[in-house]
């Protein structure tokens, strides 16, 4: 079974896990619902107001459970995981108006960084961060 998957840091080409995403077929550039913050050396989407810029991959059962395991993603177990897989709207591109899965953060974000336009490379290259 193939998965729509939204992804908007580190996971990225270019980027520092974009190993991970080997064998994902790109499907088109995206923008989903919701706000970025800087957890530190990557990314958390948070539900909410605002747009996060990113790109959707279709990928099998095999590199999801991969992906989920870099993410931290715990199975059954929601609490204890930092990125849980929830479904969201694509606002713009190709998959317009769809549903398509993503990685939300689940941790307390209060000393966390916003990233008001909601794009990580454009963050990263504000900041001077390497990826």
């Amino acid at each position: 079974m193939k998965h729509a998957l939204f992804i908007y840091g580190t996971l990225m080409p270019g980027l520092r896990l974009q190993a991970e995403m080997h064998g994902a077929h790109f499907v088109g550039a995206a923008q989903v619902q919701g706000r970025l913050v800087d957890v530190g050396c990557y990314p958390g989407l948070l539900q909410g107001e605002g747009r996060v810029t990113g790109e959707v991959y279709e990928v099998d059962e095999a590199q999801l459970a991969r992906l989920d395991a870099v993410e931290g993603l715990l199975p059954g177990d929601p609490a204890a995981s930092p990125y849980w897989r929830e479904m969201v709207t694509v606002l713009s591109g190709p998959l317009q108006g769809q549903q398509v899965q993503t990685y939300v953060y689940k941790r307390p974000v209060g000393a966390c960084a916003s990233i008001p336009h909601g794009d990580y490379r454009r963050y990263i290259r504000e900041v001077g961060r390497q990826s």
